[in-house]
Parts: structure tokens; sequence; C-alpha cells
């Protein structure tokens, strides 16, 4: 397998489990109850500063995971992999490992340098996955 289809898989793993934070703090904060409601229309406390970070995090993955797959998905289509392209589809995995930390953390200096090499990561695969194309 190919060190972006393997970098894939992994971020496909992470982006699996990025929920987990965020329920963990929200439980925390809800109880049970709110776990196996029905979560509608129900008034809740406002959630603790972490928490509400923690949920951020999972959304921006949620928002940055499907462009970076597709661009490893078009690659594969193509045979567009290089060597280029196996070490930017690793500094998105390095970039997205670092993102969620950060920003349950609060860093958000690094939060947003992290967040900018994943970007910059999945830009330049999908011109990659463009060129291969053309």
């Amino acid at each position: 397998m190919s060190p972006e289809m393997t970098v894939l898989a992994v971020v496909t793993l992470f982006y699996l489990f990025s929920w987990l934070p965020p329920l963990i703090a929200q439980s925390q904060t809800y109880g049970f109850p709110w776990n196996a409601g029905k979560r509608v229309g129900e008034e809740r406390p406002a959630l603790p500063a972490t928490a509400e970070r923690a949920l951020h995090a999972h959304d921006n993955l949620r928002e940055n995971y499907p462009p970076f797959a597709i661009a490893v998905l078009l690659l594969a289509f193509t045979g567009g992999f290089t060597q280029y392209t196996a070490w930017a589809s690793l500094a998105f995995l390095a970039a997205r490992l670092v993102h969620m930390p950060a920003g349950i953390l609060g860093a958000s200096w690094l939060r947003s340098s992290s967040w900018l090499v994943g970007l910059a990561a999945t830009l330049y695969l999908l011109i990659m996955a463009l060129v291969a194309l053309v």
C-alpha cells in the first residue's frame, strides 16, 4: 500500500474516534440522561471552555477530512503518487494530530499553525491530483 493510502487509513481512524473528547466532556457536563436522550429541544447548561474547544476541534476535523480524503483518492485513481505527495500526506496527518489537542488545550497559535499546515498539504495534494487528471 502506498504511503498516502496508509496515511488516509490512519487519518480515517483518527476521524472516526475524534468524537470521543467532545462526547466525554458533554457526558460529564450533562450526565447519562443526555447521552440516552433525544437531545432535541432540551435546555442545557453551557459547556466548560475545554468542552467547547473539543467540539470546535472535532467540527474542524469534520470539515477538513473530506477534501484530504478526496485528494488522496484522486491521486490513487490517477496514479499520481510521488514522494512529495507522500510527504504532504504525512504533513496533513501530523498537523491534524497536533490540531485537536492544541485546540482542546487552548493553544491558539499552535492550533492555527497546524491548521495552516494541514490546509497547505491538502491544497498541494488537490493541485497534484488536478495535474494528474489533465
